[in-house]
C-alpha cells in the first residue's frame, strides 16, 4: 500500500502520463493529417475549379514529397550507421510501416551526438584518462606481461577502449550472495575515514537500506565525504519523492542519474546500472547487488535470490574512484579534479598473486558506440579451451555474443550457460527460451537454476579468468545502460568463484537437447523480437 500511494503521488507518475500524451498527440496527430490530406487530395483533384483548390493540392503533395524524400534520407543514414545491423531492423521496418511516426521517434530516440553539457564534461575526462594513460604506459605494459600471453589480449583491449589501468597487488573477496555481503558492507562503511561514494541502480527502503544510512549519516556528521548516485528510473517506487532533501538535512549528497522529464528523450533509455561502493582508498565493491532486501533474501521474491558481489582492496580501487567520478560529473555537470581522489599513498598493499580490471561501459554515443562489455565476453570466450561457466539473469544475446559462445562449444569447450529457473519478467524469459535451441544444437549446456531467480551475472573461464560486474547477456547492459565490471586474472578468489558456479549448477535442471518452448511463447516471443534490441 506504500509503494502504491507512493506512485500514486509521485511528480514520475504526472511525468510518465505527459509523455504518454506526447505519443498519443504525435500518433494522432499524424493519423489525423494523414487522413485530412488524402481526403482533401481526392476531393480537390476531382473538384478543383481555380487557382486556390490547386493550391491546396500542391502543399498536399508537397508534404508528402518531403516525407518521402526524409524518409528516404534516414533510411540510407541507418543503413550507413557502424552498427550492429540488428539494431537497425526495427527502424527500418516501421519506417516503411508507418513512415511518419517512425521519423518522430527516430529524431528524439537516436542521438547521434551527446548533448552540449554532456560533451563539457565527457570529453575533457576522456582527454584526463588519456594523458594518465600515456604517462604510465610502462606500468600498463609491465602489468599486462605478467599475464600468460593467451589473456593477455583481454586485459590490453580494455585498457585501450577504456583508458584504465591492470592492477595486481590487490587482495579481492568474493561474496557468493547479499547473506555474505551486506554485514561485511555495513561494517567497511564504519571503516570511512575521508570519504564514501556510492552508486546503485536500485536503492529500496528496507532493513539493509535503514542500517547503511544510520552509518552514513553517522559518517556525515564526523565529516566523511558522502556522495550517492542512484538512477531516477530504478528508484522510482522504491524511495521517497524527498529522498535527496531528507539525505541533504544529514550531510549526505544524492543524485539521481538522468531524472525522468515530461519531455520525450532518447536519455531514458540510459540508465545507470552500476552497482559501486567505494570507502576512502581502502574498500571498493562492484558486482550485481543492489541496495535492496531482496538480494539478502531479507525479503522473498520470486524464490531463492542469487547474487554476487566482489570486494577489491589495493590500488585497483582507483579505476572505481575515476568511473565512479564520470558519472557524478555527469549528474553535476561540473568537472571534478581527479587527483583529488586518486592521489595518496595509503593504498593497501598485498602479496596475493593474479591481477584485476575493473571497467566502467557507457552506451553510445559517449563512447564511440564502442561496445566494451560485449566486446569483453567475447574476447573471454575466444581464448577459452578448457571450460566456460556463465551466470545471466537475461539471455537475450546479440549474434556476434552467440556466435562466440557457438565457437567456443565446436571448440571443444565445454560451455555451461546458468539462467533463472523463475524469472521475473515472463515475456523476456519466453524470449530467452525461445533462444535455447541455439545453445543447445552447439553443444552447450543450459540449466536453469531451481531454487529460484538468478540475478547473477559473471563469466569463469578455464578457472584463469573471470569477470564479475552488472553486464547482463542482453542488448539492455549491452548497448544501452551505464555498466560496470572486474576482470579478474589468476587471484585466489577464482577458487571461491569456480566453487559457486559448481553449486549452482548442483541444483539447477539442465535443459534437455530437444527441449522447445511452446507455441504461445513462441508466438510471443516472435511479436516481441523486433523490440528485442529494446528489452
Amino acid at each position: 500500500m506504500k509503494k502504491f500511494w507512493r506512485t500514486v503521488t509521485s511528480p514520475k507518475l504526472l511525468f510518465a502520463i505527459l509523455i504518454i500524451l506526447e505519443i498519443f498527440l504525435i500518433v494522432g496527430g499524424y493519423i489525423f493529417l494523414d487522413s485530412y490530406l488524402a481526403v482533401v487530395l481526392e476531393s480537390e483533384v476531382e473538384n478543383a475549379e481555380n487557382l486556390a483548390d490547386f493550391i491546396k493540392i500542391l502543399v498536399v503533395l508537397i508534404f508528402r514529397v518531403a516525407l518521402s524524400i526524409v524518409a528516404l534520407v534516414v533510411f540510407f543514414k541507418i543503413i550507413n550507421r557502424e552498427e550492429n545491423p540488428e539494431y537497425k531492423i526495427p527502424w527500418i521496418t516501421f519506417l516503411f510501416l508507418f513512415p511518419a511516426i517512425t521519423l518522430t521517434f527516430y529524431f528524439v530516440f537516436v542521438r547521434v551526438r551527446m548533448r552540449r553539457k554532456d560533451a563539457k564534461i565527457v570529453v575533457p575526462t576522456m582527454k584526463y584518462l588519456d594523458n594518465k594513460a600515456k604517462e604510465h604506459a610502462d606500468i600498463e605494459k609491465a602489468n599486462e606481461e605478467e599475464i600468460e600471453p593467451n589473456c593477455r589480449g583481454i586485459f590490453h583491449y580494455l585498457h585501450e577502449t577504456t583508458r584504465l589501468f591492470t592492477s595486481k597487488n590487490n587482495r579481492l573477496t568474493y561474496f557468493k550472495n547479499g547473506e555474505e555481503f551486506f554485514p561485511s558492507l555495513i561494517e567497511d562503511l564504519k571503516k570511512a575515514k575521508k570519504f564514501i561514494f556510492l552508486e546503485f541502480f536500485i536503492i529500496a527502503e528496507g532493513k539493509w537500506y535503514k542500517k547503511t544510512l544510520e552509518v552514513l549519516k553517522e559518517k556525515a556528521k564526523e565529516g566523511v565525504d558522502v556522495r550517492i548516485i542512484f538512477d531516477d528510473i530504478g528508484c522510482n517506487r522504491t524511495i521517497p519523492g524527498n529522498f535527496v532533501h531528507k539525505l541533504k538535512k544529514m550531510g549526505i549528497t544524492a543524485y539521481p542519474f538522468h531524472p525522468i522529464t515530461p519531455i520525450l528523450s532518447n536519455l531514458i533509455n540510459n540508465r545507470d546500472h552500476r552497482k559501486i561502493v567505494i570507502i576512502d582508498h581502502q574498500i571498493g565493491y562492484t558486482g550485481g547487488m543492489n541496495l535492496a532486501d531482496e538480494y539478502a533474501n531479507d525479503k522473498k521474491r520470486f524464490g531463492y535470490w542469487k547474487d554476487t558481489m566482489i570486494k577489491i582492496e589495493g590500488e585497483g580501487i582507483k579505476d572505481l574512484i575515476v568511473t565512479f567520478l564520470q558519472n557524478h560529473d555527469l549528474c553535476t555537470h561540473k568537472i571534478t579534479d581527479y587527483s583529488i581522489f586518486t592521489k595518496g599513498d595509503d593504498y593497501p598493499h598485498f602479496e596475493d598473486k593474479g591481477a584485476a580490471f575493473f571497467f566502467g561501459d557507457t552506451p553510445g554515443p559517449y563512447d564511440d558506440n564502442e561496445q566494451v562489455g560485449e566486446q569483453n565476453y567475447i574476447n573471454m570466450l575466444s581464448v577459452a579451451t578448457k571450460r566456460v561457466d556463465i551466470s545471466t539473469p537475461y539471455l537475450i544475446c546479440t549474434y556476434p555474443l552467440i556466435r562466440a559462445l557457438q565457437s567456443a562449444a565446436k571448440r571443444g569447450v565445454e560451455v555451461n550457460l546458468i539462467v533463472p529457473g523463475i524469472p521475473d519478467k515472463k515475456i523476456v524469459y519466453w524470449m530467452a527460451k525461445c533462444q535455447f535451441h541455439l545453445f543447445l544444437e552447439s553443444g552447450i549446456h543450459v540449466y536453469t537454476y531451481t531454487p529460484g531467480f538468478n540475478h547473477q551475472k559473471g563469466m569463469l573461464v578455464d578457472d584463469k579468468v573471470a569477470c564479475v560486474g552488472t553486464i547482463n547477456f542482453d542488448f539492455r547492459s549491452l548497448t544501452h545502460h551505464f555498466e560496470d565490471a572486474m576482470v579478474i586474472y589468476d587471484a585466489p578468489c577464482l577458487r571461491d568463484i569456480k566453487k559457486d558456479f559448481e553449486e549452482m549448477i548442483s541444483v539447477s535442471k539442465k535443459v534437455p537437447v530437444d527441449f522447445k518452448a511452446n507455441a504461445f511463447q513462441r508466438f510471443v516471443s516472435g511479436v516481441f523480437k523486433i523490440f528485442r534490441v529494446l528489452l
